[in-house]
């Protein structure tokens, strides 16, 4: 299936089943950057969402969190530089409001492979820890996932350094492959641990 297939066939569950649960919704949105995804690595043989590593083939981290990343596919004959798979399309649908616990969340239309969550009533130091333990819970260190039906491994690709702006504490990721359940999770966490607000973006 194309891409631009993808994104229609996204809007069209959306407005068959408005009340379709978060889960379906994030699979919704997944779906367009996942095919994209598992159609490019079928055209070359390559190294699959790698780890960065060092000389030492121990993983490489940056930042402050002191965190490692992914690449989406690195070709097998070539320089070695990675290949960045940028979703073309989105599934559309309106902004929606959900709550857990006490934590009133807004997701907007967002791209799998680029979101923005901005998390109100936590201090950067508790978003931060928060974010490092479920980002390498969903990061597989030790790259022991077997591909799924779409030749992915299931991972989240890359987490920014938590950034503090006028609504509250702002992270970026890249999702890579991780299914609806990660996102889900991390929207849990900040709420289980006190976040009064968060969007998704």
């Amino acid at each position: 299936m194309m891409n631009g297939d993808a994104e229609s066939v996204a809007q069209l569950n959306l407005q068959r089943n408005p009340h379709m649960t978060l889960l379906e919704l994030l699979a919704a949105v997944r779906k367009p950057y996942a095919q994209q995804l598992s159609q490019a690595i079928l055209s070359v043989e390559a190294y699959i969402e790698p780890a960065f590593r060092n000389q030492e083939g121990h993983l490489a981290v940056e930042g402050g969190l002191g965190l490692p990343c992914r690449a989406d596919y690195i070709p097998c004959n070539g320089n070695g530089m990675p290949v960045t798979v940028d979703a073309t399309s989105r599934a559309a649908f309106e902004s929606i409001s959900v709550a857990y616990k006490n934590c009133s969340i807004l997701i907007h239309p967002f791209g799998w492979d680029w979101v923005v969550v901005t998390v109100s009533g936590l201090s950067e130091a508790q978003v931060a820890e928060i974010a490092k333990a479920w980002f390498l819970r969903w990061f597989d260190p030790e790259d022991t996932n077997d591909p799924n039906d779409e030749g992915l491994y299931g991972v989240v690709h890359f987490l920014g350094e938590p950034e503090v702006v006028s609504e509250g504490i702002q992270l970026t990721l890249d999702l890579g492959s991780a299914p609806p359940e990660a996102l889900d999770e991390l929207l849990e966490q900040v709420s289980i641990h006190g976040a009064t607000a968060a969007s998704v973006a």
